[in-house]
């Protein structure tokens, strides 16, 4: 096999997490008298975790930080993201397969990802728990930078002695291929995630997969 540690995004790579952050976004937005959105445009939004979201939010609808206060919308956005963090989140089609091939072939897996660090560990409990991962790393504002710095992937890569060349990056976002070359890493651009469905561009179709045979017949 060309890899020893294959490091997986989380939202949009492994699992469907669109209406989840939809429902804990709008119900939030709603209690503050804000703005609110479609499932779809929420697609638009993601990609840095809660704090990304909201940065977006007050970006695009010029809102005043002194009639709305930016920190306590963060706050409740994550108030509702620990209640409806499972709201119809399901894997990504054949996401078991992936998992149990590179348990199989003795392939450590792990998690970088700008998704909060509670509700990470929460999701991976919910949702794949049957498969073991040496680490998840989520976002912790203030103490560690998030994607697309390279802290996550050196973090694991490091402290399990696997060198960079034996190390694959996963994720469906361009942010995730930001994260991997400034890690030194290969990487995968997962083309059934929210990246393809925000319409970006300028992915090159080399790490592109459709769908997990494809992702398998790449690490082989």
């Amino acid at each position: 096999m060309k890899y020893d540690l294959v490091l997986f995004d989380l939202d949009g790579t492994l699992v469907n997490t669109l209406e989840a952050i939809a429902k804990s976004g709008n119900s939030a937005f709603e209690e503050l008298g804000m703005k609110t959105y479609s499932i779809e445009y929420f697609n638009n939004l993601i990609g840095h975790g809660v704090t990304g979201i909201v940065d977006k939010v007050f970006d695009v609808e010029n809102y005043n930080e002194k009639e709305i206060n930016k920190e306590k919308v963060k706050e409740v956005v994550r108030k509702y993201y620990k209640k409806y963090f499972d709201y119809n989140v399901s894997l990504y089609p054949e996401i078991d397969k992936l998992m149990d091939f590179l348990e199989k072939n003795h392939i450590k897996k792990g998690i970088v990802t700008n998704k909060d660090q509670e509700l990470a560990l929460k999701t991976v409990e919910s949702r794949l728990s049957r498969w073991n991962f040496v680490d998840i790393i989520g976002a912790d504002d203030g103490k560690y930078p998030r994607k697309p710095h390279p802290y996550g992937i050196d973090r694991i890569s490091e402290e399990l002695g696997i060198s960079k060349e034996k190390v694959l990056f996963v994720g469906d976002m361009e942010v995730d291929i930001k994260t991997a070359y400034n890690a030194g890493t290969d990487v995968i651009y997962c083309e059934w995630g929210f990246g393809k469905g925000k319409g970006e561009k300028n992915i090159p179709e080399t790490i592109k997969v459709g769908d997990v045979n494809k992702f398998i017949e790449k690490i082989k």
